[in-house]
C-alpha cells in the first residue's frame, strides 16, 4: 500500500467544471488579488495556476493544438463546458463546479508494462469501447508535430517518433478505464500513468478528470504539459475527485 505524504507546502490545484454563466458570474466575483487568465491554446497552460493566477479553458481550445487529443473531452459529459483551475478554492459560491483536487505526490510505481502487458490493455474491451472515434485517428501532420516539438524539447531522442511511442500512448489512458496496473491509496485501487513522460500523451485527459470522473488517479505529464503547462518531469500528480471540504471553500 501506497502513502502519498504531503505537507503545508506541497501544490495543489483545485479543478472546476462550469457552465458558461458559471464563469460570466467567476469573472464578476473574482476573490481580491486573484488573476483569472484564459488559456489560449492549450487546456494544459491551466495547469500554470498559481497562488495569485487562476485559468479558464473555453471549450474551442480543446480542438485547436490538440486536436486528435482533445476528442476524449468532445466526446465526454463536460463537451460545452469551461474549466477553471485555481491553486486557492474558488468562494463557497462555486462548490458546485468543484470537480477534483490535483496534488503533487512521491509515488512512483517499481517498474513499468512490458510491450506485451501494454497490448494486452489497448487490446481490452472496456478501452476499446470507451475510446472516442477520433482518438486513433493519427496523420502525417500529427506523426510531424509529435516529432518535431519532443524533439526539439528533449523528451524524445533522435529514433522516437509516433510510431514508436503510439503502443504507450494508448496503453495510458486505457489503464485508467482497465486499471490493470494500479497502487493501493487509502483503501482504493488507483491506476497511474504507465510509461516515462517521454510515452504519455494527453495527460489533461486525466489531469483534468474528463476519463473515469469518479476514479482517483495518479498521473504523470505528457510533453505538453511540461512545455505549455509548467507541469513537473518525472512525478505522479494524484488527481482526487473527492469532495470538497466546505470548510476551505466558504
Amino acid at each position: 500500500m501506497n502513502m502519498i505524504r504531503r505537507d503545508a507546502k506541497t501544490p495543489e490545484n483545485y479543478i472546476y467544471w462550469m457552465t458558461r454563466q458559471g464563469l460570466d458570474d467567476l469573472k464578476k466575483s473574482i476573490p481580491s488579488g486573484l488573476k483569472l487568465k484564459p488559456a489560449l491554446m492549450t487546456p494544459c497552460e491551466a495547469m500554470k495556476a498559481s497562488e495569485n493566477t487562476a485559468f479558464y479553458v473555453t471549450p474551442d481550445v480543446w480542438s485547436r493544438v490538440c486536436v486528435r487529443q482533445g476528442s476524449w473531452y468532445r466526446a465526454s459529459q463536460k463537451a460545452g463546458k469551461y474549466m477553471v483551475v485555481s491553486a486557492k478554492a474558488l468562494p463557497g459560491l462555486f462548490n458546485a463546479f468543484f470537480e477534483a483536487k490535483m496534488t503533487q505526490s512521491d509515488f512512483m510505481p517499481s517498474s513499468l508494462p512490458t510491450e506485451d502487458q501494454l497490448q494486452g490493455i489497448v487490446d481490452d474491451d472496456r478501452y476499446n469501447n470507451s475510446k472516442p472515434d477520433d482518438w486513433e485517428k493519427k496523420g502525417l501532420k500529427d506523426s510531424f508535430m509529435f516529432k518535431v516539438l519532443f524533439t526539439v524539447t528533449g523528451f524524445w531522442g533522435f529514433g522516437d517518433n509516433l510510431k514508436t511511442q503510439w503502443l504507450n500512448h494508448r496503453a495510458n489512458h486505457a489503464n485508467y478505464l482497465t486499471r490493470t496496473f494500479s497502487t493501493e491509496i487509502d483503501g482504493e485501487q488507483v491506476p497511474y500513468s504507465i510509461a516515462e513522460n517521454a510515452g504519455v500523451c494527453s495527460s489533461c485527459v486525466e489531469f483534468f478528470n474528463i476519463i473515469e470522473e469518479d476514479s482517483r488517479k495518479l498521473v504523470r505529464s505528457c510533453p505538453g504539459a511540461v512545455t505549455f503547462g509548467n507541469a513537473k518531469k518525472d512525478i505522479y500528480y494524484d488527481v482526487n475527485p473527492s469532495k470538497l471540504d466546505m470548510s476551505v471553500a466558504s
